[in-house]
This record gives C-alpha cells, sequence and structure tokens, in this order.
C-alpha cells in the first residue's frame, strides 16, 4: 500500500488516515468545538451597535461549527475506510450503513430536518429524544473505538 493513499486533510472525503492522524486531527476539531461553545457571544451583543452585525457573527459561529462537524464526518469517514477497506464487500457496505446512521442522521437531523418536522410535534419530540439520547452518544463512543482499531497500514 502507497502513502499516497493516506493523507491528512482536515475536510477531504478520499483516501484514508492513520490511527495517529485521526487521534491528533480529531483532538483539534473537538478541542476547536468545546472552546467555541464556551463563548458567550451574548456578552458582545451590547457592545455591536448595528443589530445585524450580532446575527452576522451568530451565522458565522454556527458556520464554523457546522464546518468543524462535517471536519470530523470526514475523519471518521476515511478512519472507517483504512479499516474496512481489506475486509469484505459485505462488511465494507454494512460500515458505510452505520457511518451513515450514526454519523451523517444527526448532523442532518439536528441542522436541516429538525425545522421542517416542526408541522407534527409529537413526531419531532421522539426524533430528538433518539438521536439525543441514543444515537449521538452511540456515534460518539464509536467514534472513540476507531481510534483503538488497527487498520490496514
Amino acid at each position: 500500500m502507497s502513502n499516497e493513499q493516506f493523507n491528512n486533510d482536515f475536510f477531504s472525503y478520499q483516501g484514508k488516515i492513520s490511527r495517529k492522524d485521526y487521534v491528533i486531527n480529531m483532538l483539534i476539531v473537538v478541542s476547536l468545538l468545546i472552546g467555541i461553545s464556551f463563548v458567550r457571544f451574548d456578552s458582545f451583543a451590547p457592545y455591536i451597535r448595528p443589530e445585524f452585525l450580532y446575527k452576522i457573527l451568530l451565522f458565522m459561529v454556527n458556520l464554523f461549527q457546522f464546518v468543524m462537524l462535517m471536519s470530523a464526518i470526514s475523519l471518521v469517514y476515511r478512519r472507517i475506510a483504512d479499516f474496512s477497506d481489506t475486509k469484505s464487500i459485505k462488511y465494507n457496505n454494512c460500515m458505510k450503513n452505520l457511518f451513515l446512521f450514526l454519523f451523517v442522521f444527526p448532523i442532518l437531523y439536528l441542522f436541516c430536518i429538525r425545522y421542517f418536522v416542526d408541522i407534527i410535534p409529537i413526531i419531532r419530540n421522539i426524533i430528538d429524544l433518539i438521536v439525543i439520547f441514543i444515537i449521538v452518544p452511540i456515534g460518539i463512543v464509536s467514534s472513540i473505538i476507531l481510534a483503538f482499531i488497527k487498520g490496514s497500514q
């Protein structure tokens, strides 16, 4: 296997990533997400006179969080590609479906689909509970486990 298949990009879905690079990049992304969540942007509101500038600031922060989540998803996808490449096609397809269910669906639901499900509030509440209390913790634990699975090197 050549080293050209491995890359260390933050936002790429091509190639593979080694365990060491996965852990380093995931720590960077998670620390940025945690760091931005500790900043209280409502304390900046009195100092920003035109109100639309404050709304632009909040939009930029939300966009940054979304980009960091997409970066984390790309890291997970490349890590899954690293260790499932040498397995059977059935295993590879199963891992890709699991990736879609555990990582892509919660992000898409929380950022996009949730606002369209407002029509029926009880369904939205049920899906919120399932996503937040079941799927997200399983996804977090599985992304930690991915750091320990030996890939094809």
